[in-house]
């Protein structure tokens, strides 16, 4: 793991400060790629690399159970949240005005 971090802080030195004074910004940036795909494959070849892989596999095993609402549900509930918000925007504007009116009251 730490081979592949330093692998990535290379190549990053590489693009930005530029040791030989050389290089123009397309090799940079492949200079960059070629380092991330490099540490990537690093990582991936250490313990930590291997269990993120694994979480990744079955991930995607546990999204293809998920059941997503249909159209029909997800228009429904879009307008009961939209009823919902304009309702309690109202009671707050009254509760505002309310406590506006109680407060000038008080000052005048």
């Amino acid at each position: 793991m730490y081979l592949s971090i330093l692998i990535v802080i290379a190549s990053l030195v590489v693009f930005y400060l530029d040791p030989l004074g050389l290089i123009t910004t397309l090799y940079k940036v492949l200079v960059l790629l070629a380092g991330l795909v490099v540490a990537g494959l690093v990582f991936f070849k250490t313990p930590q690399g291997n269990r993120l892989a694994i979480f990744a596999k079955e991930t995607k095993i546990e999204l293809r159970k998920v059941v997503w609402p249909t159209r029909n549900e997800t228009v429904k509930t879009t307008g009961m949240i939209m009823v919902a918000v304009i309702i309690v925007a109202i009671f707050l504007w009254i509760v505002d005005a309310f406590f506006s009116w109680i407060v000038q009251l008080l000052t005048n």
